[in-house]
């Protein structure tokens, strides 16, 4: 497989030739090594790379941020942030122009083949995405019928040309409005609005045809006759996500059915007087008769195409409601979906892709900080900080900061004695109860009784805390505090294997030790021992 091509803008020359030989012991081409972002927007150009890190602080006229948005408006580059900063202000501008990755040095190799690995694959899907969007959109303006395309709550999402020609409303004017404004409709005999097959199909979930006889009120007032049908847009899970509405105006049919109507009543008046003239126009009879059959055939051919028609229609509203649908559910589940839509989503909606957003980020904080602990440990960059703390607030804090990660098949008991006060870390002491806990938790897919149990002594504390979940296999209690190890029952349970690894870190930096007991099926139990001063020294 090709290794992806990468331009590094770096000005700390020492840093960029460091980053270009990790790269090149990973297996990436590096295309330049540049100090400044006019540099780097002046090779791409040249030598157009797959991915740029980019520094945010660089020397010249512009820095690393607005050279990323550059990169991205003129190239459609993927760019990831290499930074020493993680500054609000900083993070914020750098989020405007829609990173792929944002890597905080020092980093190891690791680090930044997965981040590399991951901004590729996202760039792809994103270029994957925009092809099928614009196939669909293609599609959808090619077809000869009129089509619409509204949210759940009717707000337009799109129209093709035919649809902008009947209604006479231009897409761009009418994106975001309610399809009631754009698409009136009437009774062509009682002169009575005629529900919009749209809300009822969204309320139904079912393809919705209108009555026979209805007239199209476009933006000028004027009236099209029209024949249509809507649909739900569903996603795979039965969600409706919109609604798609086609139409076509039938005019050409009516003017056929008034032509043949005038026609079979001149054929029948000829066919009279043939009848009344029969010995005398035998010939013209016949003739009249051959044309009758012509005539005949005609209309037999017109309602064939008439219902080939129809069939199509059915067609083109099952293709549009399928492959509408699966791009749909794509740009729901991203946030490129709040960018592009925000303004035409309801807040409950709004504040579900926030929140999975929130969730993601704050999934990937936890393991930065985790795998930034693990290097300061190996590096012994550790601080040990003893204060007095209050182990019984510190560990009410922890519980309830981890309660939303309980079901409600779990249960948990605390046992834990009043003014228990003790000179300890109270930030490693915080880590541990964190980790210790959430596994508990996550290894307790079934429920069950969690206990945390306090037992302050003169010399030392003991924190023991018990799950009844999947336990640990024998065969791996020997490599269970191994960075990035995980039991081999766990299955597809998320994590990556450090949790216990900061755990034995911060018990060590006190001096400490971990026991634990398990048993497959039964639970696990770690009891955490915790030597304590008689006060703070320094």
């Amino acid at each position: 497989m090709v290794k992806a091509k990468i331009l590094v803008v770096e000005d700390e020359r020492v840093v960029a030739l460091s980053i270009q030989n990790r790269l090149e012991s990973l297996g990436y081409i590096v295309t330049a090594n540049v100090t400044s972002a006019e540099a780097a927007i002046a090779g791409i150009s040249q030598n157009p790379p797959d991915l740029v890190l980019m520094d945010i602080r660089l020397k010249g006229k512009i820095d690393g941020i607005e050279a990323a948005a550059q990169m991205r408006q003129q190239f459609q580059l993927p760019v990831v942030y290499l930074t020493a900063y993680n500054d609000e202000e900083t993070l914020e501008r750098a989020k405007l122009t829609e990173p792929y990755g944002y890597l905080l040095k020092p980093f190891e190799s690791k680090d930044l083949a997965t981040t590399i690995e991951v901004a590729l694959y996202k760039h792809k899907m994103e270029q994957q995405l925009r092809e099928r969007e614009q196939w669909l959109a293609t599609t959808l303006k090619s077809i000869g019928d009129a089509v619409i395309t509204t949210d759940p709550q009717q707000a337009i999402t799109f129209m093709n040309p035919v649809a902008e020609a009947l209604t006479k409303w231009t897409q761009q004017d009418a994106l975001g409005q309610d399809l009631n404004q754009i698409f009136l409709t009437i009774n062509e005999t009682t002169r009575e609005a005629i529900p919009n097959p749209v809300t009822v199909s969204l309320q139904t979930g079912k393809t919705v045809t209108i009555e026979n006889h209805t007239l199209l009120i476009d933006k000028e007032g004027e009236e099209i006759p029209i024949d249509d049908s809507a649909a739900p847009i569903k996603n795979d899970s039965e969600q409706i996500l919109g609604a798609v509405l086609v139409f076509h105006d039938v005019i050409e049919q009516q003017q056929i059915q008034a032509l043949l109507k005038r026609t079979n009543a001149d054929l029948e008046q000829r066919v009279a007087e043939s009848t009344a003239q029969l010995r005398q126009q035998n010939q013209q009879l016949e003739a009249e008769i051959a044309r009758r059959q012509q005539l005949e055939e005609e209309l037999r051919v017109a309602l064939a195409r008439e219902r080939e028609l129809s069939q199509l229609k059915s067609r083109i509203v099952a293709t549009v409601s399928h492959e509408y649908r699966t791009p749909l559910t794509t740009i729901l589940s991203s946030t490129e979906m709040l960018q592009r839509y925000s303004d035409r989503l309801t807040p409950e909606k709004k504040q579900t892709h926030f929140q999975r957003v929130k969730q993601s980020v704050e999934h990937l904080t936890n393991l930065v900080n985790d795998m930034i602990f693990i290097e300061q440990a190996e590096t012994q960059a550790l601080e040990f900080n003893p204060t007095l703390v209050n182990v019984e607030e510190l560990v009410g804090e922890v519980i309830e900061a981890v309660r939303p990660k309980f079901t409600e098949k779990h249960r948990l008991n605390l046992i834990c004695p009043s003014e228990c006060d003790r000179v300890l870390d109270g930030n490693l002491l915080r880590l541990i109860l964190d980790n210790l806990l959430s596994n508990a938790i996550k290894y307790s897919p079934e429920g069950g009784l969690i206990e945390v149990e306090l037992t302050p002594q003169a010399q030392e504390i003991r924190l023991r805390i018990s799950d009844e979940g999947i336990g640990i296999p024998p065969d791996d209690q020997g490599k269970l505090f191994k960075a990035f190890y995980r039991a081999s029952n766990i299955g597809i349970t998320p994590g990556v294997g450090l949790g216990l690894v900061i755990v034995k870190e911060c018990v060590e930096l006190h001096q400490g030790r971990v026991e634990f007991e398990s048993k497959v099926g039964a639970g696990t139990t770690f009891t955490i021992i915790l030597p304590v001063a008689e006060s703070v020294e320094g």
